[in-house]
């Protein structure tokens, strides 16, 4: 009597994880089968899924808890621990003064003394005693047993160290309770790690010891196939020719990002050129040189992150912060009678993120005070908001000046609009509004289908009070000048009604979101 084996289709590919779960006794890590294998763990990934549709093989999950070491304990692995280098230095000189640590002990050392006496009288090691009213430290009958051997915790250290991770399973049972004091030192981190294994089944081990006949899959025939007659023994792998390709996603930019290019390109294209400012400013020049009092209920029309260090930067006391203390105290020569109250140089020093990008302005200015002058700048500016779909605490202005002569209202708002009509919006109004730092003032509005009239921009002519201290000719010299909220306008042109969408790291919606500039 014949008996006929069974038959099973394999790709040589296959036929090889097959055989090294064999040598691996059927079940394996996948970093391990991609040792014995070859293939790297996302190619196991994608043969795996075949083996397992073919019920040869299945997969499962572990979660271990591993035990990675810090760059301090790597440093200590090297040489030694702080409180092993106290021990250490005490066994040597017999006693030590606490006020001697300091020239004692190794230099890498010197500012870890703390951790090292907490640590090794935690440990038992030393003892302190006074002699003399000085506090003395001394080795304790314990510390002497562990001059020349280590404790438990330095052996978990050096098995942490020497594996790179190591899992927690893995830990000799007499170390394990040592885990938690490392981890309190901040000598070792805890995380979880996921391990996928692959293991054969029944129907797998049955392939793998031969009890099944393997008939080779290929995908494509190659001249030694068809010479060799091997084709007659193989079999073909079929293809649909009408399955859908996987669908690919190349890269590309942020919309938003697309759009704040346009808006560069638009305001270049208008004769504008490009300047840049600190993110950390001094209030100095986000408040002070644009005329807003230090005591005035103005300053707060801008509520401000201040930093906590530093808390002040470099100002030097010249002539042009001298005139700008002359303004804000009695008008200096504006023409006007200032706020009338004693300016602070030190309030002037104090550091916060920017609040308006007409600290960039108000800076270019200073440095290049002769007309004719045409400037931009697109940057980050911080304000203390609420997010909605409507406000950020982080977002773009788009700030830009126009200096010359002869200059007037009318030609700030044929600015603006052009700049509108450039970038495709059709519907703006402006009304007046009040600035500190510019007279006369407007705000401006663009129409949003589902918002509704959007505040987009403060605009108007500079005040003497912050031209006149820059050496500027005023009144035959004027300057035009606005912030636009470019957030809010890119959100029409974007077509979303939620701001939060302009930082969205969401895939699908940055997939199938373009942005297609206008014209």
């Amino acid at each position: 009597m014949v008996f006929l084996l069974k038959e099973v289709v394999l790709s040589d590919e296959e036929i090889r994880i097959i055989n090294s779960l064999k040598k691996l006794r059927g079940r394996a890590e996948l970093r391990k089968l991609s040792e014995i294998s070859g293939f790297d763990v996302s190619k196991l990934n994608a043969i795996g899924a075949i083996l397992k549709a073919k019920g040869l093989i299945k997969e499962m999950r572990e979660v271990h808890v591993i035990l990675r070491a810090s760059p301090e304990l790597i440093e200590y692995a090297q040489d030694k621990t702080p409180e092993r280098a106290l021990l250490e230095a005490v066994y040597k000189h017999g006693e030590l003064a606490l006020n001697e640590l300091q020239e004692v002990l190794p230099e890498k050392y010197r500012d870890r003394i703390n951790i090292a006496v907490a640590w090794a009288r935690r440990k038992g090691w030393i003892e302190i005693i006074s002699k003399d009213g000085v506090r003395v430290l001394k080795v304790s009958g314990k510390g002497l047993r562990y001059v020349d051997k280590l404790d438990m915790d330095e052996k978990l250290m050096k098995i942490i160290v020497n594996r790179g991770v190591a899992r927690v399973e893995d830990i000799p049972e007499e170390l394990k309770g040592y885990i938690k004091i490392l981890v309190k030192r901040g000598l070792v981190e805890k995380d979880e790690e996921k391990v996928i294994f692959f293991e054969l089944t029944e129907l797998g081990r049955n392939v793998a010891e031969g009890k099944y006949r393997i008939i080779r899959e290929v995908t494509r025939l190659t001249r030694d196939i068809i010479v060799s007659g091997e084709w007659r023994r193989i079999r073909i792998k079929k293809y649909d020719v009408t399955a859908r390709p996987p669908v690919i996603y190349p890269g590309k930019k942020h919309p938003y990002l697309e759009f704040l290019e346009e808006v560069r390109r638009i305001l270049i294209g208008m004769g504008f050129e490009e300047v840049q400012g600190p993110l950390v400013e001094l209030e100095f020049w986000n408040f002070d040189a644009l005329f807003q009092a230090q005591d005035h209920p103005a300053r707060e029309i801008h509520d401000s992150y201040i930093l906590k260090h530093p808390r002040e930067a470099l100002l030097e006391e010249n002539e042009y912060v001298k005139r700008i203390r002359d303004t804000h105290e009695k008008g200096w020569i504006t023409g006007s009678k200032g706020w009338g109250y004693k300016w602070d140089f030190s309030i002037a020093r104090r550091l916060i993120l920017r609040s308006q990008t007409t600290a960039v302005s108000v800076r270019t200015l200073y440095r290049r005070n002769r007309p004719p002058l045409k400037v931009f700048t697109i940057d980050k500016v911080f304000r203390p908001e609420t997010l909605d779909s409507k406000h950020s605490m982080e977002f773009h202005q788009v700030e830009g000046i126009v200096l010359a002569e002869g200059l007037n209202l009318k030609h700030l708002l044929g600015y603006l609009k052009q700049f509108a009509l450039e970038l495709g919006f059709k519907k703006i109004k402006f009304k007046p509004a009040y600035f500190p730092f510019t007279e006369p003032s407007v705000e401006a509005y663009v129409y949003h289908p589902k918002l509704g009239w959007i505040e987009i921009l403060g605009a108007g002519l500079f005040r003497p009070e912050v031209l006149v201290p820059l050496g500027i000719d005023y009144p035959r010299v004027q300057c035009l000048a606005w912030g636009i909220g470019i957030g809010r306008l890119a959100m029409i042109r974007l077509g979303i009604d939620d701001i939060r969408y302009l930082h969205s790291q969401d895939l699908n919606w940055l997939r199938n979101h373009s942005y297609k500039i206008f014209g």
